[in-house]
Order: structure tokens, then C-alpha cells, then sequence
């Protein structure tokens, strides 16, 4: 008989587009779910106060598991709308009254930890993708963040840290007992193949040639994965690999940005960026070449699921990517905000397309042996 059966577990996360956090949630409630758990998820939308839910929303629902929406969770920070947010999490906490609060992601933390204590929640378990004080911030600002993250901890029972850099880099003093190491994991999934899926995505944008070699990025449109880098290291190949084409699979807030940028360099032509589309992970056999130049991370699925597709990857050196990829044996790192070695990196990969099969071989057993759902599950569970 499961540990989780006639449990009641929420799980609570800021936003419900779809990322790497999104799909973590999603994962753990669908199998809590099946192990006999009354599950519920509350989520805020898609990024400003009272969004729409997104995709998580729609995915859940498909399960059968209740969502709780929390109209006044927002990315953007107010202490107004912070105290909104904590009433309507809390109002949510004692109307489910679960055995089992489950938070992830910073606001999500903070907030549900303050509330579940007050709702006298049995179990409290947070789990971090990434400390927000990693994030280019001023010194106040972090100082703040830290002292908020240090909160988190001290009013969580159990603390998961999706990689070994988060746990070493957590605002835990005398806390650090509380925070166990659980890397992320995933399980296998199909991918179409290379023509079907360059093709289908050429329909999102008809200039996007199915013969130059593409580097794709799956990700948030967001200034932490470092998208102004790749769109800066795409103009510096121009002169030795004027065809290569930057392909963004996803949405946000830094679009125009990122468009204008790509014209004031002239590699308007050769950047797109196709939007969010769901199961993107499908169209991973579309690239040649993977690329992570994050200025922050936790430890990044969309990296696994890279693997997965033994894709040679070029990522920056950054959170809890290094414990994935291994420089020169698994794939390529570089200093995150280094355009110069992001570009050389990649021009290694296109002229040398054995090393670069190799690596992705590589990184695909690596993925397969060291980071499985299955063991991800069973050591999250532990911890309820």
C-alpha cells in the first residue's frame, strides 16, 4: 500500500505557464495523484495579477486533479499585493487543509511556508529551482531576497534543492539540516523525427530555411536565460557561418527587446522566435545544436530532455548545470554573459560534427543513468 494513500497533498507554485517548474509540479501530482492522494495544485496565471491560467491549468485538468487558482500571485513584487496574495493562500490552505503543502518557487515558498505555518500544516516541504539572490540584483535588494529565502527554510520542514549549487549557496544558517539534494529526472519521450519536426515548425515561420543548421533554445523569454547572448554570439559567426539560424521555442516578457536587439546587430533574418508551443520537447530532433546560455539556473530539465534527444549542447557555467554536463566530455560550458566563448563554442561544433555527436551520445547516457523520474519520485516522497 502507498505512503501517499488517503494523504492530502497540495501543491502550490507562483505561475502556471509551462517551464521546467510547471512540468516538475505537474509530474509530482500526477503520481501522487495515481498512488492514491487526494491531490489539488494552486497557481497564479501566466505572469501579471489575475492572468489567465496557462498550460499547467489545462494539463492538470486533463488528469482529473483539482486546480486552485490564486488570482493575486504575480511575478512583479509590491507589499500590497504580497499581503493580497498571503490572505487568499491562506484562505486556500484552510479550506483544503492537507496534510501535505508542497511549494515551489520563490514567492510560492515564502508565501505558503508563512501561511502553512499558520494553518498549522503537518508537512511543509519547499523545493527551489535556483536562489533568487542569484539573479543580478542591487546589494539591497538581494539582502532582502536572502533574509525572505532564509524564511523559507526556517519555516519549511523539509527543504529540496534541485541541485547540489543550490544547496551549497542556500541562506541557511543553522538550517542547512533541512535541505536534502533531489536532482531532477525525467522519463523517456518521444521524438519526431528530424524532417517532420523541422517542417512543422517552418510553418510557424516560413523564412526559417529546413537546410542551415539550427541552434535552438526551448526556454522563457526571460533576461536570466541569457537569449541576448546567443542573438550576440549568432553576429559574431556571421562572417564564418553566415547561414546558422537561433530558433526559440517559447514566450515573455523580453520579445521586443531580444527583436530589437537582433536588428540593431543585423541578424534580424536569422533569429526566430516561434512562440510557446506545447510538448516543444518533441521538436528537440529539429536542432543541431542545443543552447543554455543562462546567467542563472537551478538545474534545468529542458537540459535532460536535450539529453534525452542526444543533442551536443553548449550551456554556460552556471547554477546546477555543470552537474549534467561535464566540459569536453559531455558537452561544452562557457562563462555565463561571454558572447566571444559562446560563439567559439559553437563554430567548434559546427566544424567538427563527429565531436559533436559524440558529446550528445554522451549526454544521452548520462541523462538516461544519473537522472531518472523514477528515483526523483521516490526520494521526493520520502520526504512527505
Amino acid at each position: 500500500m502507498s505512503t501517499l494513500t488517503d494523504k492530502k497533498v497540495l501543491f502550490v507554485i507562483t505561475k502556471s505557464n509551462w517551464g521546467g517548474a510547471q512540468s516538475y509540479v505537474y509530474t509530482l501530482a500526477k503520481l501522487a495523484h495515481e498512488q492514491g492522494a487526494d491531490v489539488a495544485v494552486a497557481f497564479g496565471g501566466t505572469g501579471k495579477r489575475g492572468a489567465d491560467g496557462g498550460l499547467l491549468a489545462q494539463r492538470l485538468a486533463g488528469i482529473g486533479i483539482r486546480a486552485v487558482p490564486v488570482a493575486s500571485f504575480a511575478r512583479d513584487i509590491s507589499i500590497a499585493q504580497e499581503l493580497r496574495a498571503f490572505r487568499e493562500l491562506l484562505a486556500i490552505i484552510r479550506r483544503e487543509r492537507p496534510d501535505i503543502l508542497h511549494l515551489s518557487s520563490s514567492k510560492a515558498g515564502g508565501i505558503g511556508a508563512f501561511a502553512g505555518r499558520i494553518a498549522r500544516v503537518k508537512r511543509i516541504v519547499f523545493t527551489v529551482h535556483g536562489w533568487a539572490h542569484r539573479e543580478s540584483r542591487g546589494i539591497f535588494a538581494r539582502m532582502l531576497i536572502r533574509l525572505s529565502s532564509w524564511a523559507t527554510v526556517l519555516l519549511s520542514h523539509s527543504v529540496i534543492a534541485v541541485s547540489d549549487c543550490d544547496r551549497m549557496t542556500a541562506p541557511a544558517l543553522f538550517l542547512r539540516h533541512r535541505i536534502s539534494v533531489v536532482h531532477l529526472g525525467i522519463a523517456p519521450f518521444a521524438l519526431l523525427p528530424r524532417v517532420k519536426a523541422r517542417q512543422e515548425l517552418i510553418r510557424k515561420a516560413p523564412t526559417l530555411s529546413e537546410t542551415v543548421p539550427w541552434l535552438v533554445m526551448p526556454t522563457e523569454l526571460h533576461a536570466n536565460k541569457g537569449i541576448d547572448i546567443a542573438i550576440a554570439a549568432l553576429a559574431k559567426l556571421s562572417n564564418t557561418y553566415p547561414d546558422d539560424a537561433l530558433v526559440v521555442l517559447g514566450e515573455g516578457e523580453e520579445r521586443e527587446a531580444l527583436l530589437r536587439q537582433a536588428r540593431e546587430l543585423g541578424v534580424q533574418d536569422r533569429v526566430f522566435m516561434l512562440g510557446f508551443i506545447p510538448d516543444a520537447r518533441q521538436y528537440l530532433s529539429a536542432a543541431d545544436i542545443f543552447l543554455m546560455p543562462s546567467r542563472k539556473e537551478g538545474l534545468p530539465l529542458a537540459l535532460l530532455e536535450a539529453g534525452h534527444a542526444s543533442l551536443p549542447v553548449v550551456a554556460s557555467n552556471v547554477g546546477g548545470i555543470p552537474e549534467i554536463i561535464g566540459h569536453e566530455k559531455n558537452g561544452l560550458l562557457t562563462a555565463p554573459n561571454d558572447s566571444d566563448a559562446l560563439a567559439g563554442s559553437v563554430a567548434r561544433l559546427l566544424k567538427n560534427p563527429e565531436e559533436a555527436r559524440a558529446f550528445g551520445t554522451a549526454l544521452q547516457r548520462t541523462v538516461s543513468e544519473q537522472f531518472s523520474e523514477e528515483e526523483m519520485l521516490t526520494k521526493t516522497f520520502a520526504l512527505y
